[in-house]
């Protein structure tokens, strides 16, 4: 098939409507080295899609891979300077997520391997299928809207675990001045009143209390007891 046929075959596509007006949200870069293939071809898929790169080579095509890191690549395998192939690997190198699809008019099989082994997603015989592109395309989409989706997801629970992990640090957590009493050592609060400290610091913290005497207030409330538990201390 000629150039001429090839772009009337594709002119046959846009006659018949099939480009549809929904826009998938991604952006792709696409790389061909026939000029007129690609103004048609990157024309339909300007329709499909809301950013669109265009390339003439694999050189120029990574050059705006890496200044712009698209989505989808969609690329020729056999051109100038750079082959789709070199190109799709150092593409992979560099984000081994990248959808890639690739294009062709020959379907040898070492080539169907190499591309298989780079992790290519689709590979499509030229002239292209456009049904089978916009297929393509749309698998694609729906593979990086959901990896978006679960990564935000992902975020925002990461997000809700360090403010809960916060709030778990900060709760109940005594700070600043706390006015005692000197002599009862009982605590104000903010409304005014004297409390006792453990009750105090019971509403204000985790902790629990446990009561008992340490051993200068029981020998002066209990000092027939001192003098026994004394005893036994020395036994």
């Amino acid at each position: 098939m000629t150039q001429a046929d090839r772009v009337l075959y594709y002119i046959q596509y846009m006659k018949k409507g099939i480009v549809s007006e929904d826009l998938l949200p991604v952006s792709v870069l696409y790389v061909e080295d026939e000029r007129l293939t690609r103004e048609v071809v990157a024309g339909m898929i300007r329709r499909r899609v809301p950013k669109l790169f265009e390339a003439g080579d694999g050189r120029e095509g990574l050059a705006l891979f890496r200044q712009f890191r698209p989505d989808i690549v969609i690329s020729d395998i056999r051109m100038p300077v750079m082959d789709g192939i070199e190109m799709s690997r150092a593409i992979k190198s560099l984000d081994s997520n990248t959808k890639i699809v690739l294009t062709t008019a020959y379907s040898d099989a070492k080539t169907l391997l190499t591309a298989i082994e780079l992790g290519v997603d689709k590979y499509i015989l030229k002239p292209v299928d456009m049904d089978s592109l916009f297929a393509a395309l749309e698998k694609c989409g729906e593979t990086i809207i959901l990896t978006r989706k679960i990564r935000q997801q992902d975020k925002e629970k990461d997000e809700l675990i360090a403010k809960l992990r916060d709030a778990l640090d900060n709760v109940k957590k005594l700070s600043g001045l706390i006015p005692i009493c000197s002599n009862c050592k009982k605590i104000r609060d903010d409304k005014g009143y004297w409390n006792q400290i453990e009750i105090y610091i019971s509403e204000h913290s985790d902790a629990l209390f446990t009561h008992g005497l340490c051993d200068e207030c029981t020998k002066t409330m209990y000092p027939e007891y001192y003098d026994r538990i004394q005893e036994r201390k020395k036994k």
